[in-house]
């Protein structure tokens, strides 16, 4: 069957050259499908899927090289080879275009393996990890205030005469990080909506369910029970309310 699927595809360029590849040419390449089709008595897309394969598996072959110069162009390990040469003009822009970017990576790798071999630094640089402790912090931002405030007092004319020093302790920071938390709660709450008293139901007895820690099948059960009267409750508000009107 590739033998005659592959003639009949070499017959009618419409089916494998590129220019034909737009929409406008879809109905007539279809048209030569089934016509292909009918003569091999097979399903038109079960050809044109052994028809991609065929093309796919040629181009792959072309793209592969046995050396800088020489080609894979040889019948030996694939019997239809020389009967889809008629395909290799579609695909000498990119397999000139694929040569050109082996070319490129394999100058790439050989640069990288040079830089390897002779690296300009062997030594490994190691980096500190620092830690960030909240006390010492205060120890140190306490000790630094206290320097500053002390070169800043001038000299005391008589011996009554003290040096007042602004006092930072760590309840001042912790009591301004409490005020900072607090607007940004009430901030917060400025943009929240409450639940509905609906939610605040169903969140309860989910609460409750989970707390009991049931098995799975009977929590299961439990589940299909209250949906049954939701539900069933829920169909008779809505009939009623048809009789109603």
């Amino acid at each position: 069957m590739e033998f005659e699927l592959i003639d009949f595809v070499k017959a009618n360029p419409i089916l494998y050259d590129r220019k034909y590849r737009s929409l406008h040419y879809r109905e007539r390449k279809m048209e030569k499908w089934n016509e292909i089709a009918r003569k091999l008595r097979r399903d038109p897309t079960t050809l044109r899927l052994k028809w991609k394969n065929l093309r796919d598996t040629y181009k792959k072959r072309l793209l592969r090289r046995k050396g800088d110069d020489e080609d894979v162009l040889t019948s030996r390990n694939w019997k239809y080879h020389n009967l889809l040469t008629f395909l290799k003009d579609q695909y000498t822009k990119q397999l000139e275009e694929y040569r050109i970017e082996n070319e490129a990576d394999s100058e790439d790798e050989d640069l990288q393996m040079k830089q390897e071999e002779n690296p300009t630094n062997t030594e490994d640089v190691e980096f500190e990890v620092e830690t960030f402790d909240l006390n010492d912090y205060l120890k140190k931002f306490d000790a630094s205030t206290a320097s500053n405030s002390a070169d800043n007092v001038p000299a005391p004319t008589t011996t009554e005469e003290l040096p007042k020093k602004k006092k930072f302790d760590k309840e001042t920071v912790i009591n301004d990080a409490c005020q900072e938390m607090t607007n940004l709660l009430q901030s917060a709450k400025q943009h929240f909506t409450p639940p509905s008293a609906t939610q605040a139901f169903f969140n309860a007895i989910a609460i409750q369910v989970t707390d009991a820690k049931l098995q799975a099948v009977d929590l299961m059960r439990l589940q299909q029970r209250v949906l049954e009267v939701i539900t069933q409750e829920i169909l008779t508000y809505q009939q009623n309310r048809i009789y109603d009107s």
